[in-house]
Order: structure tokens, then sequence, then C-alpha cells
């Protein structure tokens, strides 16, 4: 009896023993196709972002970058060859893991890094900035990353907005670190796109669907879209009462259909602003909680900034070009419904101003038509309830268990981002604290040679990828930091 018992019991520990194994590897396969499918989707991340980049350079900086530069910049981003970055730093790969770690791990001493660069006007800021995000923080696809460049932001707050004499104005020019990481993190942020798709799309269509003439408000620059003789058909002989009477009747048609066009969009922003992003709820209430606090600042300037911020820096681009956005994809936009659009922006923008001193009667007219409280009404849903002072957990983590093991970048970037950090270091614009913890991230860094910071010099044609640093591996359960970095150096011989 025992013996036919203890084969049974044997014959089943066996099958589960095989069971087990069978699970084990099962479960070690698809760990490993997660990973696979998490790399490429980070390096996918990588190129496109430099490629977006790439673009606005086209776009807003025409004059450095001709078309032909920026079609060729193009061209190489999508060659780009990853390569393991030992291959290129040998033993010295940990130490900039190490350091990139380290960095990475402290958003404050990253914020003071950004804001004493600028102080210093040092020349490769604008592209440490880019560097931050793409490469420090992963363009942000992980929740990690998410929470740390959001701390980044909040730092930036405190220390370039609420030191600087005119934070409007310094948010209005855009070149901030704090309105780029802005800008660039928006950009990305998928909850973002659902908000701005579901907040823009209909307006969008209905604009291009009904208008077929430009919504010119200014009577000078509505006459000059006509011919002398298509001047004489529509409004009469110039000069005369009548020819000044059907100008004024064409340009108060064109401001009773931008108004009616602007309503609409304001109506579905607030329609839509329960599912306004989270993180940048987080990041504005942050703002204004911070400058509020500013003596020197009444709360009306605050929350004008504030709203300035969220429609210049995220709605109003997203507005004016809603297919680079993914707003639109099915309709062509023509020139005169890009200048429609543009008309609508800029009303927003002003509408966002409106507390403001303006001398122009003529925009104290057209803003007038417009319910002043419309903006404030949404700014408050947006900055209202209770300021927390951790960021905010997505709540649709895709990702969720996932920790990014390594950072892309090129070579040149890399070794203008140490540059850069040493470069703040040696300067006088750091606290005491910084200046110490920069030294101590920096002991073991060895000097690397001067970069350009020509932005064409920093997209790849190839990549190589690190292994992971040799950091301990327990820490939170998960592999240490490696990271990648870029020869552009054909002497190395790695381009395919």
């Amino acid at each position: 009896m025992v013996k036919p018992d203890i084969h049974t019991l044997a014959h089943h520990l066996k099958q589960e023993r095989l069971y087990v194994a069978s699970e084990k590897q099962l479960i070690q396969r698809l760990n490993n196709e997660v990973l696979k499918t998490a790399e490429r989707l980070y390096r996918a991340a990588w190129i496109a972002k430099q490629q977006r980049i790439n673009l606005d350079r086209l776009i807003l900086t025409s004059a450095e970058a001709s078309p032909a530069e920026c079609c060729q910049h193009a061209k190489v981003l999508e060659d780009t060859q990853f390569v393991d970055g030992y291959k290129t730093l040998g033993f010295q790969e940990s130490i900039y893991g190490e350091f990139l770690g380290r960095l990475r791990e402290n958003p404050r001493l990253v914020a003071s890094c950004l804001v004493a660069g600028e102080r210093l006007s040092h020349e490769h800021t604008q592209g440490v900035i880019h560097t931050v995000f793409t490469s420090l923080y992963g363009n942000c696809i992980m929740q990690e990353d998410e929470c740390y460049l959001l701390q980044v932001l909040r730092y930036l707050v405190e220390f370039e907005l609420k030191e600087s004499d005119n934070p409007r104005r310094l948010l209005r020019r855009g070149t901030c670190a704090f309105s780029i990481l802005f800008k660039l993190f928006s950009e990305g942020l998928y909850s973002a796109k659902l908000f701005l798709t579901a907040t823009l799309h209909e307006p969008i269509m209905q604009l291009l669907v009904e208008d077929e003439d430009h919504l010119e408000t200014d009577p000078g620059k509505l006459i000059e879209r006509f011919t002398p003789a298509q001047q004489e058909r529509l409004f009469g002989e110039k000069g005369t009462d009548e020819y000044r009477r059907k100008v004024q009747a064409a340009v108060e048609a064109n401001e009773a259909k931008l108004v009616a066009l602007v309503n609409t969009f304001i109506g579905y922003l607030k329609q839509n602003t329960y599912c306004f992003p989270q993180s940048l709820r987080w990041i504005v209430s942050q703002m204004y909680k911070t400058l509020a606090r500013v003596e020197r600042l009444e709360v009306r300037e605050v929350r004008t900034m504030c709203t300035d911020l969220l429609l210049t820096c995220f709605i109003c681009p997203a507005i004016v070009n809603p297919e680079q956005y993914g707003i639109i994809s099915d309709a062509p936009i023509n020139e005169v419904a890009r200048f429609n659009l543009m008309q609508v922006g800029q009303l927003l923008q002003q509408l966002a101003m409106s507390d403001a001193d303006d001398g122009d009667p003529r925009r104290k007219s057209s803003l007038s038509k417009f319910d002043k409280t419309c903006v404030a009404a949404f700014l408050d849903v947006v900055i209202g309830g209770r300021a927390v002072e951790t960021p905010p957990m997505s709540s649709m983590n895709l990702l969720e268990g996932l920790t990014r093991t390594v950072f892309y970048m090129t070579h040149n970037q890399l070794l203008a981002l140490v540059d850069f950090v040493r470069s703040v270091t040696a300067g006088d614009q750091l606290r005491e604290e910084d200046h110490l913890a920069l030294e101590t991230l920096l002991a073991n860094v060895p000097q690397s040679r001067t970069t350009k910071s020509n932005s064409l010099e920093l997209t790849p044609s190839n990549t190589p990828q690190l292994s992971p640093a040799t950091t301990p591996a327990n820490k939170k359960n998960r592999l240490p930091i490696g990271y990648l970095t870029h020869l552009l150096n054909c002497k190395y011989h790695y381009f395919q």
C-alpha cells in the first residue's frame, strides 16, 4: 500500500517540477520579450523626439538651419544605429553611468544647474535642456522619469521664475529652461494628447468647414488682400464715406465670426476640463502657489501668468498646428484656414492678458465682445483643489513594473552635458550645497575634450548602446542604470 503511494507522490512531484520549470521558462521568455519591446519603444521615442526638435529648428529658427541641413539631419536620424557605449568609453562606462544615474535622481540639482547655466549665458544651455528631457529622463515614457521631471519643473519655478525681476516676460519669451522643458513635456504627454484631441477636434473641423475667407480684423490689412479692382467692386470708390462704411462692415462681420468661433473653442475647453492632464494641473498649481507668495507680484498677475503659460505653451500651438499634435489627420489645412486658426489663437492669448494694461483701443473693442470670466473659469478648475507636494501618479500607467536601465544620447551630447556641469560648477551662480554636490558628482568623471554645440552634430547617424553600469542591482529590486552614447566620428567605424 505504501509503495504505490510513494510512486504516485514521486510522479506528481516530478510533474509539478516540470510544470513549474515550464512556467518559469515561459515567464522568463515573456520578460525578455517585454524588455526587447520596451527597448524598441525607448529607441523609437528618442529618434521621434530628435526629429521633432529638428522640425522645430527648421520652422522656428530657419535663419540658422537651412531646409537642406534639416533634411540631411532627418535622414541621419532615420539611419540611426545603436551601439553599446562600452565599445567607445571602455572602463569609463561605469563612471559615466554612475554620474548620469545620480544626476537623474537629483531633480533639485538638475534645475539648479540649468538656471546657473542660463545666468552664465553658457552656449550649450539649450542643447543641454533638450538632453535632460530626451536622454536623462528618457522622454518621460516611464512613470519614474515623469515624476523626476515634474520635480525639476517645480524647482525651476522656485529658482528661475520666482527669482526673476519680470517672470511674466521671461515666460512670454519661451526661451527659459522652464518654458522649454514644459513645452517638451506637454508635447509628449499621452494624457495631454487625449485632452487636446477631445477639446480641439470638433471646433477646428467646424472652422475648416464653415469659412473660406480670411477673418481679418485690421481694416488696413483687410484692404491689402484685394486688388484695386476688387476693392472698388466690393467697397466702392476709395476715400468716400461709402468705402469706409463698407470696409468697417466687413471688419465687423469678420469680428462676429471670430467671436463665435472663439466662444466655441472656449465652450469645448470648459466641457473637457475633466480630462485635463493631472501632471500639468500639478505643475501649474505649484507655479501659482509659489509665485503667489512673492510680495512684489499681485495675485491677478500670477493668475495671468498661469493662464498665459497654458495657452502659449500648450493649447494655442495645438490650435495653430493641429496636424503636428495628431488632432487633425483626415482634413487638409490650407493657407486661409491656417490664418483663421492663428486669429483664434491670438484672441485666446489676448483674453488671457485682458487684465493687463493695454492702450490699444481696437484690441479693447474686440475683447469687449467676450465674457471676461471665460478663461478665468478654466484656470480656476486647473489650479483649484488642494495642492500636494508630491507629483501625481498616472491613473493609466501601462508600463507599471518596468524600470528604464539605459540612457540614450549621442557621444557629443554626453560630453557637452559633462562640460556644461563642469562650467556651472566653476561659476559663481550655484548655492553652496549645490556646488559641493556637483563637485562630489564630478570627482571621478574624466576630463573630456571640447565639444561643439551645433545641433546637427548632436544628432545620430548611428548610436552605441552601453551595458548597465556596475551599481549594486539589489536597490529596489531593479537593474542598475546604464546608458547609451552616440558616435558621429567615422574613425570609430560604426557606420553601416
